[in-house]
């Protein structure tokens, strides 16, 4: 495995300006191709680094590869973090080696799929909240269980289901904010998409 030194930034108001400011960097490992069981992914004789140290190999599709896995490496890396910071939350730790890599790699998808179960329990909960028709809750959960089937929906329903969603996120608390960050993100991503059938 190599590392390299990534850089943690944060969103901050500069100058009346929203820019990036540099919160510190962490040590980051990232395993070569050949470490994954690719022996006869080669480096690029004339070029074998980038600008930045990091592999570059003579196959595009060694290339696609590689690329793919630093960046879901370096977004595990982020998840690991305190928000904001490049401090690592308690209980976290950046793989070393490609053992643990791939151990983290297989208890981050599971937690995944447990954070998305807990936000549409939540959701649910919320719903009843509302005082809306029963009908009409069990119509904008089924909406939120099926992320394809609300992409395939009319714009006003897409509109009216992403209010919902809005107003949800309002009434979480920090921890569960970030906890459900994923989730609502693809919910978001799913109610402000084309209708893909538009292509056919």
């Amino acid at each position: 495995m190599k590392s390299f030194n990534m850089v943690v930034s944060k969103k901050e108001e500069v100058a009346g300006k929203a820019q990036y400011v540099e919160q510190g960097k962490i040590a980051v490992f990232y395993p070569l191709l050949s470490e994954l069981g690719w022996e006869n992914a080669a480096l690029n004789a004339e070029k074998p680094e980038d600008e930045e140290g990091f592999p570059v190999y003579a196959d595009n599709k060694a290339q696609y590869v590689f690329d793919a896995i630093l960046a879901a490496i370096k977004a595990q890396a982020r998840n690991k973090l305190q928000p904001g910071t490049a401090t690592l939350k308690d209980g976290q730790s950046i793989a070393e080696t490609v053992e643990a890599l791939l151990e983290s790699n297989t208890a981050n998808r599971g937690d995944a799929l447990a954070a998305v179960r807990e936000m549409l329990a939540a959701f649910k909960t919320w719903l009843a909240s509302t005082g809306k028709k029963e009908a009409v809750q069990a119509a904008v959960y089924s909406l939120a269980a099926n992320r394809t089937g609300l992409s395939l929906q009319p714009a006003e329903k897409k509109a009216k289901f992403l209010g919902y969603i809005t107003d949800f996120a309002t009434t979480l608390d920090a921890e569960k904010a970030e906890r459900f960050e994923r989730p609502l993100k693809a919910l978001e991503e799913a109610a402000t998409s084309g209708d893909p059938l538009d292509d056919m």
